[in-house]
């Protein structure tokens, strides 16, 4: 039998680990080579039973020799740890594969023995801990939405301010105006800065010898409530930072500060004058036979590399986040994406009784969930739809940008209201003159006005640079309104008010308008009576 062979399969164990870690990292090849060779040099060298030993050490190397060199080896491997943060935590957050090999090697070791039933049963335990790795995401997900609670509320809170920029637009108007020959932008992220929402880049080195040699300088910002261009260069050099190599890079020194976490995406806010990095934490708890993700606060960096941790109970007293955004998106998405979950596995994968979808708009740049100015704060704004063939709203979630806490706004099934990934067509249709080779329609934006839901989008040229139009569609009918101008937008957004030329029209209350007519009508038939009686 396969196994049988020699009595030593570690060749085998070895390729089929090889097999396990390329589907899991991507490279399979790779992974079977490496597998292999470690495989067959077990096989050879360490743990022949014919020989009896683990290594063998042959001249011109002693025991001791070999003995310092296993040291020193361990010692570079732990001080460049940061290096294999990937691949450890990639291990570290799927046990079920580190359970899966331990018990493929017990078996290979008992097949070796000639204990041929306990080796198969060790090889059972191996096989039904590669199905725990294969479903690893299910059961994560399954835990979280036991786990969390998900607050129902009737009603979107009222926005306080409209991003009227999206990244894509952003990202163009910072490169057309960066001029440093030394400098590149790195990823965009949008924050609150004394009550304005401002896309934040830093400029990172550009090129392989300035990498090494020269620090973050500073960042680009750009207003993302006006829809003109205006940019700000903000110099201020950070000792550590993104995109620098090698000591200095942030992930470097806060993998070496807390090995065993991952961080969300990095942002800059300035703070008296100072660009503070900040980092948000995710760690992970153990749920057999997988670790469960959880917010676990922020790493903030200030420009001399001083390194202070802030837990979520001690968010809220930092001026600077409290009004700002701490929670994670990546934690955002999955803890919505779990609720999929909340009437059990089977039902998501045969009968999806309320079952949810995100509703990612094909082909944007930027995908939920989209951060969001409110009066209760900046949130993560999440629109579902129902599983399947179906692209209506379904529920909004709003997740704090600080606390996390999740909130569930749960639509009227006989509203019939239309949802992000449609919307984009009833845009087209309402401009049918523009050539759409030439033009783009990025982040469906979800907001209420007078109760109603619409959606906000950003028409722009196919280079993002400007916005043509921004619209909104109604969820309700998919009627679409068009503004040229910011104050336009703002009026809308914040008053229901909808400019057209020199008219202005305000927008209907949430009230019906058939009953608005009828009272109307009411008083005319009285005032007419009054005026036959004079």
């Amino acid at each position: 039998m396969f196994f049988r062979k020699k009595r030593n399969p570690f060749l085998t164990i070895g390729l089929l680990t090889g097999v396990f870690l390329g589907l899991f990292l991507g490279n399979i090849l790779f992974w079977m080579i490496i597998g292999g060779l470690i495989g067959y040099l077990m096989e050879k060298k360490g743990f022949s039973p014919n020989k009896g030993k683990i290594i063998d050490v042959k001249k011109p190397f002693t025991k001791i020799g070999s003995l310092i060199t296993i040291v020193v080896l361990i010692f570079i491997l732990y001080f460049f740890r940061p290096w294999f943060h990937p691949f450890i935590m990639g291990l570290y957050t799927h046990p079920s594969i580190i359970f899966m090999i331990i018990f493929g090697l017990f078996s290979a070791f008992a097949f070796m023995k000639k204990k041929d039933n306990l080796g198969y049963g060790l090889m059972i335990i191996a096989l039904i801990f590669f199905m725990a790795f294969s479903l690893n995401d299910v059961i994560v997900e399954r835990y979280i939405v036991s786990e969390t609670e998900y607050h129902i509320i009737n009603e979107l809170p009222d926005s306080s301010q409209v991003r009227i920029v999206p990244v894509t637009v952003a990202r163009r108007y910072a490169k057309d105006s960066l001029q440093k020959s030394r400098e590149k932008l790195g990823d965009f992220d949008i924050v609150n800065l004394n009550n304005n929402l401002i896309w934040t880049t830093p400029r990172v080195p550009d090129g392989i010898v300035l990498y090494f040699t020269q620090k973050v300088k500073g960042l680009m910002t750009v207003n993302a409530e006006k829809s003109s261009r205006q940019t700000k260069m903000i110099n201020q050099e950070l000792k550590i930072g993104e995109d620098i190599g090698i000591t200095d890079n942030i992930y470097w020194k806060l993998y070496k500060k807390t090995y065993f976490i991952n961080l969300g995406e990095i942002y800059y806010i300035i703070e008296s004058n100072e660009v503070l990095t900040v980092a948000p934490v995710i760690k992970y708890k153990f749920r057999f036979p997988v670790m469960i993700p959880y917010f676990d606060g922020v790493y903030v960096v200030n420009p001399e590399a001083e390194i202070k941790k802030y837990s979520p109970d001690e968010i809220d007293y930092i001026d600077y986040l409290k009004n700002n955004r701490a929670y994670p998106e990546y934690l955002a998405r999955l803890y919505v994406d779990s609720y999929k979950y909340h009437l059990g596995v089977l039902n998501a994968w045969f009968m999806h009784k309320d079952q949810i979808e995100i509703s990612d708009v094909y082909g944007q740049q930027n995908r939920q969930p989209f951060l969001m100015p409110t009066v209760d704060g900046l949130k993560w704004i999440l629109a579902t739809e129902p599983y399947g063939e179906s692209y209506g709203v379904f529920k909004i979630f709003i997740v704090d940008a600080v606390t996390g806490q999740i909130d569930m706004l749960e639509m009227d099934e006989d509203k019939t209201l239309t949802g992000p990934v449609r919307v984009v067509s009833y845009v087209k249709k309402q401009f049918p003159r523009i050539d759409w080779t030439e033009a783009r329609i990025v982040e469906p934006r979800p907001y209420v006005v007078n109760g109603k839901l619409y959606w906000m989008l950003s028409i722009t040229p196919a280079d993002f640079a400007g916005i043509s139009y921004t619209v909104f569609v109604d969820s309700e009918n998919n009627d679409v309104l068009s503004f040229e101008t910011d104050e336009d937008v703002l009026n809308f957004v914040s008053k229901g008010i909808i400019t057209a030329g020199n008219k202005t029209i305000t927008e209907i209350p949430s009230r019906d308008k058939e009953e608005i007519i009828r009272e109307i009508e009411e008083k005319l038939e009285e005032l007419k009576e009054l005026i036959e009686e004079g």
